[in-house]
């Protein structure tokens, strides 16, 4: 069962908006199909019926007229005349009392060939099955349930254009009608009616559905059209800016509800960037502020007479002004607002690895194919270079690969170092938190290269993550995710 609903789901609901719009438009549309069929099937058969009895009785008036009016002679050829593929007339001498016998006399005569005109008038005997066996297409065919209809019903002389009464009866479920009536000089004229049905409703109704689903359908392909466009490029927008990308603000137009989010979009992106903006104006003005307490403090320390305290107040003004400096760069680099463009992200990851090793350490690069990626490639640049000199400065060594994963590209940086507890796994990215071990400035960073990576990373909608090896030492992997798909 499970399986099943699967498979309706993949086949029929699909994720998309134009399919999920055609799919129930449909399915609205044959409920309210079924629904008419059901209430007023029967008004049409109705209508029809009552319509091929009222020319039946008509016509079969018309012939007892022309019979009356006319010599007896006469009778042979105008009832071969008068007689039509559905449609035939005959007299006999008594009235049929027995209408079993009567119908079978009328199927019968229903099923013979048309006569022609002035050929003698001749009944061959009955042959058992005739009609059935007939090759005549055109011949009508008694059903299987032709006798259950067995009783005459008196048609009143008030139903009828002629002032006596009749004998009807009915010779099957649809528009088959059988009469008799009394002449003027006591013979009695016969009239038997058949004839298929005008067309069926069921492919009526079905040629009619077919229509209107084909003209709902490209409504609905034209509708969702309209309104998926600007979604689809709001989901565009909205990834690229998430990701970081300098992006245009939205058209505003098409329906209310599309144009407001529009509108909404363009206000929040505009919110966003006045709020980086502003967040990265204050770092800058901070940092540059910074530096002239720093300067008069390191003049006033040269004053201190104490060597060792001397020394230790450098140190620590040193350590500000690095942190400083840091704080400025990584301002500046955020106020650039480098541009989004393709670069081989192999290509990329191997030229860093090839820079450090020229200068001396210890890095390596595992080979791999192109692979072309949308990002900002100096931010990439620099996030990789934090995260391969913390493993060359604590481990003595990076070993940097590039794999493709699910939906992302995973750059992995390793080291043979001591690797980092668990617990400290994300305290590491906090800015200016470095581990108790590496507080020195000999041996330790100011506390911002791992968290400038990460927002690096995550302003291209990845992230970092840190695993400690089995064999020893640490695994740093920058996630990016793929191109993003909007269809």
């Amino acid at each position: 069962m499970t399986g099943i609903r699967c498979l309706w789901s993949r086949c029929f609901w699909t994720k998309s908006l134009v399919g999920q719009l055609i799919g129930f438009m449909l399915l609205a549309l044959v409920v309210s199909q079924a629904i008419s069929f059901f209430i007023y099937w029967d008004e049409r058969g109705q209508a029809l019926r009552a319509a091929a009895k009222e020319e039946f009785l008509v016509r079969s008036a018309s012939v007892a007229q022309l019979l009356e009016t006319t010599p007896a002679s006469y009778h042979p050829e105008i009832l071969r005349a008068v007689a039509t593929t559905y449609t035939r007339f005959w007299l006999t001498t008594e009235r049929p009392d027995d209408v079993t016998a009567w119908k079978a006399e009328a199927w019968y005569r229903l099923g013979q060939p048309l006569p022609r005109y002035g050929e003698p008038e001749r009944r061959p005997e009955p042959l058992p099955d005739t009609r059935a066996t007939s090759k005549d297409a055109s011949l009508v065919t008694a059903p299987a349930y032709a006798s259950e209809f067995s009783t005459w019903d008196v048609l009143p002389a008030t139903s009828w254009s002629l002032d006596r009464p009749a004998h009807f009866v009915r010779l099957d479920h649809t528009y088959g009608a059988g009469l008799t009536v009394e002449l003027q000089g006591g013979r009695w004229l016969n009239a038997a009616f058949a004839k298929a049905a005008y067309g069926s409703i069921w492919t009526q109704s079905t040629v009619s559905l077919a229509i209107t689903a084909v003209v709902l359908t490209l409504i609905a392909v034209l509708v969702a059209h309209r309104v998926s466009r600007p979604m689809r490029r709001l989901a565009f927008a909205a990834e690229a800016f998430g990701r970081g990308e300098e992006i245009k603000p939205l058209p505003e137009e098409g329906p209310t509800d599309i144009r407001r989010t529009a509108e909404a979009f363009n206000r929040m992106q505009e919110r966003l960037r006045r709020f980086v903006s502003d967040r990265t104006s204050m770092l800058a003005a901070i940092g540059h502020d910074l530096r002239t307490p720093i300067t008069t403090l390191r003049l006033r320390a040269e004053f201190v007479t104490d060597m060792d305290m001397r020394e230790k107040i450098l140190a620590t003004l040193d350590e500000m002004q690095a942190m400083t400096e840091a704080t400025l760069a990584f301002a500046r680099e955020e106020a650039t607002g480098e541009p989004t463009r393709v670069v081989d992200l192999a290509a990329l990851a191997e030229s860093v690895c090839n820079d450090l090793a020229d200068l001396g350490w210890d890095v390596t690069f595992a080979e791999s194919g192109k692979v072309p990626y949308r990002c900002r490639p100096a931010a990439i640049r620099r996030a990789l270079r934090n995260l391969i000199e913390n493993a060359v400065r604590y481990g003595g060594g990076a070993r940097v690969g590039l794999a493709l994963a699910k939906d992302s590209f995973e750059i992995s940086i390793e080291d043979d170092g001591p690797g980092i507890p668990e617990e400290e796994f994300e305290r590491v990215f906090v800015p200016f938190f470095r581990l108790e071990g590496s507080r020195s400035r000999t041996t330790g960073g100011v506390g911002l290269g791992l968290s400038i990576a990460r927002t690096i990373a995550r302003g291209h909608g990845g992230d970092i993550e840190l695993t400690n090896l089995r064999s020893g030492g640490l695994r740093a992997v920058i996630r990016l995710p793929q191109e993003p798909k909007v269809r």
